[in-house]
């Protein structure tokens, strides 16, 4: 029975990353447009391109990709939800 959870939490771990991979690259690319932008947009242009609906994963891989350096960008106003994109990787 353990190896089959351990086989089930590797398949659960492969799909999450595969689609933390997808909403990164989303994330990006959105980014790479917007110098201002409130989450709610970020997030249906997510849902828009990767079809991914779940609301909290937008924001939480956005999070993830300042945290490693790959973008900055300041909250504007927490209120609002509203954001300032400060430096995102180029294309290519």
């Amino acid at each position: 029975m353990a190896y089959q959870e351990s086989l089930d939490f590797e398949a659960q771990q492969e799909n999450l990353e595969r689609v933390s991979t997808r909403i990164a690259a989303a994330i990006i690319r959105f980014l790479r447009g917007h110098e201002y932008f409130y989450a709610d947009d970020l997030r249906k242009a997510v849902v828009n391109e990767t079809g991914i609906a779940a609301p909290a994963s937008a924001d939480r891989v956005l999070r993830d990709l300042r945290q490693r350096g790959i973008i900055d960008y300041v909250v504007v106003s927490r209120h609002e939800s509203y954001y300032r994109t400060l430096r995102v990787p180029k294309e290519g």
